[in-house]
């Protein structure tokens, strides 16, 4: 019998999938997927593996879906026919919506890469459930549009028993529906199959996410026991609100810590370099902890230095699964658990987005009177478009500053 137990890295658990549950899932014939190109059902999955699921979710806080984006599973089917229709129109109305989401678009590498990986999954699981690989046609034809809703709905009904969380099945039913739109906006379709799928399904109720926010006294229990690398982690997370791969991969290059006068010190990023791009600030303001990254960089000089401000023992930067195992180790140490689960990066991340919440309301009303003052009627049209980066920075850092050194700073300043 397996002991997921002993597994000590996420690539411990892909070699088991691909080794033992792929192999599984092919032997089943009442399963009938190919695990080659399909992820199995979740009901599958927890009835035949329960133990590697629950230890996915307890500590790594995944769940299978997560699971399968995070280490590329399954496989794409080959570099000449990725999505694995046998119908060449089909396939580069996807490749173009891809391609243009890249290229257009300014989405981040890895929402391109989640997408590509629902879309594959939809389109496959279309094909096999209908047996046929154009879903172009019948878009084109109102006479067909009752039965190709009917049949996306069908595609679904499938999907609704693999996928196990309400998120994770509006996700898919929104990377579906907004390639639809694309198609609608190109020419290639006439209506959208996806467009009432959540309210038909009865998914458009609020998911309920499970990484609450670390409370500021659960926080000082963790930093009093924490290394320095876990306390940087940590600064990095709720001090600043970067997102766990951010944190992981933070570089020295991306710091400005002394700005010109009048600025406030930041994180960088490229453009598109972000989730959500579009939508994500480029920069993120540096409000606690300044003097200890100064101090941390000066010690990291000294040595062979990667420049990535949480260094592995290869060099390069550590991973997010690294930060989840120093984060559940934290937690044993320091005796804290949250909803009686380990800790977690995302729960760092809510931490100081917990005060981004509570201050949102006042950043808008300043952008606001410059959206009026401008004759805009919607202030984030006002700010995308006519505030540069660095008056939206410091909007923000103003908003924030009180609070994060009313909750934040006293705490993190006793331990860097």
């Amino acid at each position: 019998m397996t002991s997921y137990a002993a597994f000590d890295s996420l690539a411990e658990f892909e070699s088991f999938y691909r080794e033992e549950i792929g192999p599984a899932m092919a032997a089943d014939e009442e399963l009938s997927i190919d695990p080659d190109r399909e992820t199995p059902p979740y009901a599958w999955l927890k009835s035949n593996y329960s133990g590697f699921v629950e230890r996915l979710r307890r500590d790594y806080g995944l769940s299978p879906g997560e699971f399968y984006d995070e280490v590329g599973l399954p496989p794409d089917g080959g570099e000449g026919d990725p999505w694995g229709l046998a119908h060449e129109p089909t396939t580069a109305a996807l490749e173009g919506y891809v391609t243009e989401l890249t290229r257009d678009r300014d989405r981040a590498e890895s929402t391109v890469d989640s997408r590509r990986a629902r879309l594959r999954t939809y389109v496959t699981t279309y094909s096999n459930t209908h047996d046929r690989a154009d879903l172009l046609s019948p878009l084109l034809d109102e006479s067909a549009k009752p039965d190709e809703i009917a049949r996306t709905k069908a595609v679904f009904r499938v999907l609704d028993d693999r996928l196990g969380t309400l998120a994770s099945k509006r996700k898919y039913v929104s990377a579906v529906k907004n390639w639809y739109t694309y198609l609608e906006e190109t020419g290639r379709a006439t209506y959208n199959p996806a467009r009432n799928l959540t309210r038909r399904f009865g998914w458009d109720r609020r998911p309920v996410y499970d990484h609450p926010a670390l409370s500021t006294p659960e926080l000082d229990a963790l930093l009093s026991v924490a290394d320095a690398d876990e306390r940087f982690l940590l600064l990095f997370l709720a001090g600043w609100g970067l997102r766990p791969v951010e944190a992981c991969q933070l570089h020295v290059d991306q710091l400005v810590i002394d700005p010109p006068d009048g600025d406030t010190p930041h994180v960088t990023f490229a453009a598109g370099e972000r989730k959500n791009a579009r939508r994500t600030r480029n920069t993120v303001a540096i409000l606690v902890g300044v003097e200890a990254v100064r101090a941390r960089i000066d010690r990291l000089q000294a040595s062979d230095w990667s420049g990535h401000l949480l260094p592995s023992p290869e060099g390069g930067p550590i991973t997010t699964q690294t930060a989840r195992r120093w984060l559940r180790d934290l937690g044993e140490r320091a005796d804290v658990t949250v909803d009686g689960e380990p800790p977690k990066p995302k729960m760092g991340r809510r931490t100081w987005y917990r005060l981004y919440r509570a201050q949102r309301p006042s950043i808008t009303a300043d952008t606001a009177a410059v959206a009026d003052a401008q004759g805009s009627s919607d202030p984030s049209v006002s700010e995308r478009n006519y505030l540069d980066e660095r008056t939206r920075r410091q909007a923000r850092a103003d908003a924030m500053a009180d609070l994060v050194r009313e909750e934040l700073a006293s705490v993190f300043d006793e331990y860097l």
